[in-house]
């Protein structure tokens, strides 16, 4: 058997961890720049807010207060996502992460009897913990896992069980296809005119007009919504990126050296949080800084730097002032520039990490303790909100129209 493990309306969930008082309003979040809506409240979907739909057009349901509009807080649904993560850890034999809410929980070994209080548990935990809800559906395929949860979702239960495929088939029969997963909006206009409605119709094609049709990926479909399982999702098996980046623009174009030296030593040490949360180590750091595409009169460049370490690290003191070093040979005095970013490459299992032969007994107690103090800090920092404990090259002055909880003043979190 296997679970789907999916929060609910995720970032607006988040968000209300921080603000209870948006519970049981229409809340929606915005993209990048606040261009579209991306998540909403199930309350905003019954006001008919549509995903994707541009913010301009809901303006005045903004300006009245009718929705909560907010803008996306990506730290803070990264830190939460990593903690609901391992909470699905504790009771799953094996998980997949397929993305920042839902992972797969693979049940090899667990009686199906055990399945739906396994999952009232992992339900319970994440609400009780991160105050996040989340629904699982059991099944005996990953596409049909999918299609429980769903159900699950629509009928206000936190867990659904479906021991094999003909339980299955009342369900399927009140799904449109375009809720099949990997079907989508587009190929479901071409399958109607097929007279293929629900994803009970879908299964109950021949497979040969299926392979024929719709190919490798269809075949797919429909044998998992025939129980098999033929979708093993490889590209999430592997917990170690190839490379982990940090980017952001400024609101204006800065050519305050204070100012980006600040934003990129924030920056590498997100890089870093990220770096240990997959347990790797890199031996590359790169830095790359932008000017305005549409400001030419001021000046066009796009420098960067990398620093390779001969001993692969994840500590963010060590990280933080190679990025730093890298600044100092690249920035260019009086040119104003728009973006910077901080990335690592060359990631290899931190467990795999060998000392120098050149070290001293010294300097590798030193290395351990201070592994220790970076998972010590790791552990403060895992709440929502911005990190408790921080490196002094990553606190600065602020900028104009620039507030991100980086400035000089500290002011204690509120849940601390």
């Amino acid at each position: 058997m296997v679970g789907l493990a999916d929060c609910n309306n995720f970032f607006v969930s988040c968000e209300r961890t921080l603000n209870p008082d948006l519970e049981n309003r229409a809340v929606v979040v915005l993209s990048n720049n606040d261009g579209c809506v991306v998540a909403r409240s199930n309350e905003a979907k019954r006001a008919g807010i549509k995903m994707g739909q541009p913010a301009f057009q809901i303006k005045d349901r903004i300006s009245s207060g009718e929705i909560i509009a907010l803008s996306g807080n990506h730290l803070l649904y990264r830190d939460i996502s990593l903690r609901v993560h391992e909470i699905f850890r504790r009771y799953a034999p094996k998980t997949l992460d397929y993305s920042v809410d839902e992972a797969f929980l693979i049940m090899d070994g667990i009686p199906d009897s055990e399945l739906r209080a396994i999952g009232e548990a992992i339900a319970a935990n994440c609400w009780d913990e991160l105050h996040i809800p989340v629904t699982i559906g059991f099944a005996p395929s990953k596409t049909l896992a999918k299609i429980v949860s769903e159900s699950c979702k629509k009928r206000g239960r936190r867990v659904g069980v479906m021991l094999d495929v003909e339980a299955a088939r009342p369900v399927m029969q009140k799904m449109s296809i375009s809720d099949l997963w990997g079907i989508g909006r587009r190929l479901s206009k071409r399958l109607y005119t097929s007279g293929i409605y629900t994803i009970a119709d879908f299964a109950d094609k021949d497979l040969g007009w299926i392979r024929s049709n719709l190919g490798i990926n269809g075949e797919r479909s429909w044998r998992e919504l025939h129980g098999e399982h033929c979708i093993e999702l490889t590209h999430v098996q592997a917990q170690l990126q190839d490379s982990v980046s940090e980017s952001r623009t400024f609101p204006e174009d800065v050519d305050d050296y204070d100012y980006i030296r600040a934003r990129i030593a924030i920056y590498a040490a997100d890089c870093c949080k990220k770096l240990r949360a997959m347990r790797g180590a890199c031996r590359i750091v790169g830095v790359t800084l932008q000017t305005n595409r549409f400001h030419l009169e001021r000046g066009s460049a796009h420098p960067e730097g990398t620093v390779k370490f001969v001993v692969p690290t994840s500590d963010t003191v060590y990280i933080c002032n190679a990025a730093v070093s890298i600044l100092d040979r690249i920035f260019i005095p009086d040119i104003p520039f728009k973006r910077a970013g901080v990335w690592l490459a060359e990631i290899v299992p931190a467990q795999s990490v060998t000392p120098s032969l050149f070290d001293s007994r010294e300097i590798i107690n030193e290395k351990i303790a201070r592994t220790h103090l970076m998972q010590a800090i790791d552990s403060i920092n895992l709440g929502p909100g911005m990190p408790v404990l921080r490196l002094a090259s990553q606190i600065t002055q602020g900028h104009p129209g620039h507030n991100d909880g980086y400035s000089s003043t500290f002011q204690a979190p509120q849940n601390k």
